[in-house]
């Protein structure tokens, strides 16, 4: 398995923004531990370096515009399981550190005119239909003045939430999700090559302690957003006055039960490698087809998910502290 999502790992090095490593108190987990990576939609250029930008290098199968398809709930791949699961518990901050091209100090973290909110979704594992809470959203703070652009980014892509008081323990999954609005005046059904662009991954924890509380009825995706729910079409480069009764974060409420909103805590060193390398797989973005290239030579397969209707992972033994 940790073979297979290293393909994975290397896919993402050229989209818009990922997930690239998940902080507990302060403290990194390592690049990808915990997290389901998504695939590209095509092959890097040859004689490029990498980390480059542009249609044909991959960028194009993140973010996700369609909010009809099964990649809405954890991206491309999202469905294939990790081969680590981060332990916390209950009242644990949980930092999310997003990155452009890398973990290094130069990276841009996601583009300048890519304004919009975030989101962040909890599912008792295996995260299914109606199972879906979410935990933490902010939008436009100020006039003018976004979660993801210029927020996040000032904040080197790291945003964080607190894990629930009292929760019971189990394993979840954890979705963060950015609105991205530089697009979003019309809705993609309109113009394919337009509408919001939803960046989200999922990652893997076990929840320790002797918590009593289980999450309420949740949302699905997809099923959570219409293109006619409030937030989905939005033009961000009007200006609202007050900004806080103009744009509405797309999807529930944030449970009554979700921790207050926390801010971000000292983080310790960055553990793994900062840099990705090329990757040799991706996923077709109209075809759909999966294709893998190896010393074996090129295979393709349709790209057909199927999410798992039990928790298909358990933690290893340096995780379970054995």
């Amino acid at each position: 398995m940790r073979s297979f999502l290293l393909l994975f790992t290397a896919s993402v090095a050229s989209a818009h923004t990922l997930v690239r490593s998940v902080y507990v108190n302060g403290v990194d987990q390592g690049t990808n531990f915990g997290i389901r990576p998504p695939a590209m939609n095509g092959p890097p250029r040859a004689g490029e370096p990498p980390f480059i930008d542009g249609a044909d290098s991959g960028t194009g199968s993140w973010p996700v515009r369609n909010l009809n398809l099964p990649d809405l709930r954890c991206n491309i791949f999202g469905e294939k399981e990790a081969p680590d699961t981060i332990r916390v518990n209950p009242g644990d901050v949980v930092s999310f550190e997003w990155g452009h091209r890398n973990r290094g100090p130069s990276d841009g973290i996601i583009e300048a005119s890519h304004k919009g909110a975030i989101a962040v979704y909890l599912a008792p594992a295996p995260g299914g239909d109606n199972s879906w809470v979410k935990i933490f959203e902010e939008g436009e703070y100020s006039k003018g003045q976004w979660a993801v652009v210029p927020k996040l980014v000032n904040n080197r892509g790291v945003h964080s939430v607190r894990i629930p008081n009292n929760l019971k323990s189990g394993f979840y999954l954890l979705r963060p999700e950015l609105f991205t609005l530089h697009e979003a005046d019309v809705a993609h059904t309109a113009n394919a090559n337009r509408g919001i662009q939803l960046y989200m991954e999922c990652i893997q924890i076990y929840v320790g302690g002797n918590g009593t509380v289980t999450l309420p009825q949740g949302v699905s995706f997809p099923g959570a957003y219409s293109y006619n729910s409030p937030g989905i079409v939005y033009n961000c480069n009007i200006v609202y006055n007050p900004p806080a009764s103009a744009y509405k974060v797309p999807g529930p409420t944030v449970w009554a039960g979700a921790a207050p909103s926390v801010a971000n805590p000292p983080l310790g060193a960055k553990k793994g490698p900062l840099t990705y390398t090329r990757w040799n797989t991706w996923v077709g973005p109209t075809d759909r087809i999966v294709t893998a290239t190896g010393a074996g030579g090129m295979t393709k397969t349709a790209y057909n998910p199927v999410w798992p209707t039990a928790t298909a992972w358990g933690l290893n033994a340096a995780e379970a502290g054995e």
